[in-house]
């Protein structure tokens, strides 16, 4: 989809963002209906319970799936203009003024110098950045912050030579990624300082609560590789849309997890490894050496799942 207009396609996942970052917090129906649901189920008989249920989870997930999908076909879209060094670099330096420029006007818009009669602290930006969450400025910054993590990951994807080198690089993404989010720094970070995380993160807001309320986030991390995946796969002409599409069922489902209450926190790279193994599985000729390498990561992941499961499992939540 992306090859035939890369420019407009970027235009319309930018305006259908800004479209349910309006929409989505006041579509009323969608807890009306669950409560619907949640009432007939209680009176309602097999198998139709069951189907009720499932209903349920689909009409609960539908927001979420949607606000993901667009997120992704932004980064997609970016990716698909296949931009070298130089063009790469000025989009993120472009981005990064640009989102300076929107915290300056939040911080004009209160007077905050004027009110403290001293410059804020850089905590006191955090704190007035996740206050102004849900407004149109707060909505541009967050596309800047994401174009200029796919602007990074397109300058990234521009060193891996050969295709067979992707499967390595995500692996061991995922496998830092699944480290810091679980035990590592990241982890201290939300644990502690969760306002940062908010401040940087693109959030996805809770259907019909009315006023914007995030359910779940996006992280500056995720569209940056996600920018280095898909701008590989143009580069070595993979299939662009398979890619896209396991991509987002993999990580929309790690997602939904996390807003489900299924797990309290989930490494996004893991999904977006598997998403990109199984996708472009038998296009990939390792080497012995890759092979090794990269089956030991893999075997260490799996290892390893026990114990997040014992950390993030309800259990241990």
């Amino acid at each position: 989809m992306v090859r035939k207009s890369p420019k407009s396609h970027l235009v319309g996942s930018l305006i259908a963002y800004c479209a349910l970052w309006v929409l989505v917090p006041r579509a009323r129906f969608i807890p009306a209906a669950l409560s619907d649901l949640d009432s007939a189920i209680k009176h309602a008989h097999q198998p139709w319970a069951t189907f009720l249920t499932i209903l349920g989870i689909v009409v609960l997930s539908a927001a979420t799936a949607v606000f993901v999908a667009v997120q992704m076909w932004i980064v997609y879209s970016f990716s698909g203009l296949r931009l070298g060094f130089k063009q790469s670099l000025l989009w993120l330096v472009g981005c990064l003024a640009g989102a300076g420029g929107i915290v300056w006007l939040m911080l004009w818009r209160i007077d905050i110098v004027g009110k403290l009669h001293r410059l804020p602290t850089a905590a006191e930006i955090v704190f007035i950045v996740n206050l102004m969450r849900g407004t149109l400025p707060s909505m541009a910054l967050f596309v800047l912050i994401m174009l200029a993590a796919a602007s990074l990951g397109c300058m990234v994807s521009l060193r891996i030579k050969d295709r067979n080198l992707l499967l390595p690089v995500v692996m061991f993404a995922a496998a830092i990624d699944f480290w810091t989010v679980t035990v590592g720094p990241v982890s201290h970070v939300l644990a502690k300082h969760p306002e940062i995380v908010q401040a940087v993160s693109a959030p996805i807001p809770k259907a019909g609560a009315g006023a914007f309320v995030p359910a779940t986030m996006m992280g500056p991390g995720d569209a940056l590789f996600m920018a280095v995946v898909f701008a590989a796969v143009f580069k070595f002409g993979l299939n662009g849309r398979r890619n896209f599409w396991f991509v987002f069922a993999f990580v929309t489902a790690a997602m939904l997890a996390v807003q489900m209450g299924i797990l309290p926190q989930f490494p996004g790279l893991v999904a977006l490894a598997a998403a990109v193994v199984l996708a472009n599985w038998g296009q990939f000729r390792l080497t012995r050496q890759e092979n090794i390498s990269t089956a030991i990561v893999g075997l260490a992941l799996v290892a390893s799942l026990p114990l997040v499961w014992r950390l993030l499992g309800p259990h241990g939540h």
